[in-house]
């Protein structure tokens, strides 16, 4: 059974799955298998108070600032919350569109299923906003049975077109929720960081906390071309041909300082954030960001 759900969390494999729903729990499973038998907490959990330690105790949960003060062993304890508000924002935008084998939409709607399975299974309500034909759709938060259903049809209908600003449509996004929640952001980033950075820090004044992930490609990481190659701004349709072996050090340069400026931001914000690759399996990648989020906690 392990055997089995490993290859089906190849994402190389689960393109080719059309089932969403299928998808994520394929994903989940994975997840829940990577945390072996540790308390299974996800994103909803508020610090509750401290007990001292008993034998059997999970020895993560030892707080070892407190242990420092009182030389004593102290467990953290939790309590889930049941009512958060969690708004999936995705860019569609059509730089989502590319990818040889996994584009980065793809990816990102494995990201946006896998995390709707996942919130709705512990009652947190989720909705989902997206940026299509010049238009904010907005699907307010809801922990209904049915609403996973409706965040993967719309995930299945929807093709990646057209430009937006992942900075304007999170701005819009937070003038139209109320009440305090989580927001999942789920972008390339390629667009001018400034306007992200403003979005971010009027999401964190309006109170909501913010998980951003950070989707490329595996050949936007790499680079891998090797001959005259023409490439097409897929949201401009500007081209330009080039000789790759020129310019690859110097794409390679600016990627990387696009990226550090990226992490400045969301560090300067408070905010985490998760940089993946269209190869990368996502229930690895959830595994040690929850493992660590809960660490923090």
């Amino acid at each position: 059974m392990v055997s089995d759900l490993l290859e089906y969390l190849d994402p190389r494999v689960l393109s080719r799955v059309e089932n969403l729903e299928l998808v994520a729990k394929f994903i989940v499973e994975g997840f829940m298998t990577g945390l072996h038998r540790s308390p299974y907490h996800g994103f909803s959990v508020e610090f509750s108070s401290y007990r001292k330690y008993s034998p059997g105790d999970d020895l993560k949960f030892i707080d070892w600032r407190v242990f420092g003060r009182l030389d004593k062993h102290y467990v953290k304890q939790f309590e889930e919350t049941t009512n958060l508000n969690a708004h999936l924002v995705l860019d569609s935008s059509a730089s989502m569109d590319f990818g040889e084998n996994v584009t980065k939409w793809r990816y990102t709607c494995f990201i946006a299923a896998a995390l709707a399975f996942l919130m709705l299974k512990q009652r947190d309500a989720v909705g989902l906003s997206l940026y299509r034909d010049g238009r904010l759709d907005l699907m307010q938060p809801s922990s209904k049975t049915l609403r996973l259903r409706e965040v993967l049809a719309v995930l299945d209908r929807v093709r990646p077109a057209g430009r937006a600003s992942v900075g304007s449509l999170l701005t819009r996004v937070c003038e139209r929720i109320r009440r305090r929640g989580l927001i999942v952001l789920v972008s390339d980033f390629f667009e001018d960081l400034e306007a992200v950075d403003s979005a971010l820090r009027f999401a964190r004044y309006r109170n909501h906390e913010v998980i951003a992930f950070q989707v490329l490609a595996e050949e936007e990481r790499s680079f891998p071309y090797n001959v005259q190659t023409n490439f097409v701004d897929s949201e401009t349709g500007d081209r330009i041909v080039s000789e790759p072996r020129t310019v690859r050090s110097d794409y390679l340069r600016l990627l990387e300082e696009h990226n550090e400026r990226l992490r400045e931001i969301a560090e300067s914000c408070e905010i985490d954030l998760v940089s993946l690759t269209t190869t990368d399996a996502l229930s690895e990648v959830l595994t040690t960001y929850l493992s660590h989020r809960m660490q923090r906690v």
